[in-house]
């Protein structure tokens, strides 16, 4: 026995027969428009399939009895075929639109790799902020602080001594007018220094080994 491969005919859409009713009662698209009182959009939609763009059911299926009765076809037969294509693109509209499932995220888990890993980088962090730490102090000025006297810029005097004192870091070298003067392992110091008649400029400077100085000055009338 001999098997024949037979083309099987694609049935025409919803869309199709529409529109071969139309053609088949000699109307354009236009001419249906203006006896159905309804933007030519609508008809496009119906004849190209594309009846998601159509307004609510009820006034689709309206349209498609009111255009049975024009085209004098079976208004009821017309309306199901839309319900069935009506169905079969809401179903892909659903399936373009699905959204993919959402992936669980994964629990932090500690583990001695995870572990190893926090605490090499909380050492890392402590050896870069001492490093830091160790450069500002290299390029940083020593701190200096004149508690005595206590005025910042001009004074007047009876007296031909005055007391210098106050602090700076420990370890500096503090100089007053050029003449070094001792300070305790704190940073302390203190200092008389004489005095002329008439203005005196006292500058006392501290220097720390890196030879980085801070300085202050003080403007003291003799009389």
């Amino acid at each position: 026995m001999v098997f024949t491969a037979r083309q099987v005919e694609e049935l025409p859409s919803f869309g199709e027969k529409l529109k071969s009713a139309r053609e088949g009662a000699g109307l354009t698209k236009e001419k249906v428009a203006q006896l159905l009182n309804l933007p030519i959009k609508y008809l496009a939609y119906l004849e190209s399939g594309e009846v998601e763009k159509l307004p609510a059911d009820v006034f689709a299926k309206g349209l498609l009895r009111k255009y049975a009765k024009l085209l004098e076809v079976d208004g009821e037969e017309l309306v199901a075929e839309y319900e069935k294509e009506s169905r079969i693109a809401k179903h892909l509209r659903g399936q373009e639109h699905q959204a993919l499932p959402s992936l669980r995220s994964r629990r932090f888990v500690v583990t001695p790799r995870t572990l190893g890993y926090s605490v090499g980088a909380a050492i890392l962090f402590l050896v870069i902020g001492y490093f830091f730490y160790q450069l500002h102090f290299l390029t940083s000025p020593p701190s200096l602080n004149i508690l005595e006297p206590k005025q910042t810029d001009f004074a007047v005097e009876n007296s031909s001594v005055i007391l210098f004192g106050g602090q700076t870091e420990p370890g500096a070298k503090l100089t007053i007018n050029g003449q070094q003067s001792y300070i305790d392992k704190d940073g302390n110091f203190e200092q008389a220094v004489n005095l002329i008649r008439g203005l005196n400029i006292i500058k006392v400077e501290a220097t720390n080994r890196f030879g980085k100085s801070s300085s202050e000055t003080r403007r003291i009338m003799l009389r």
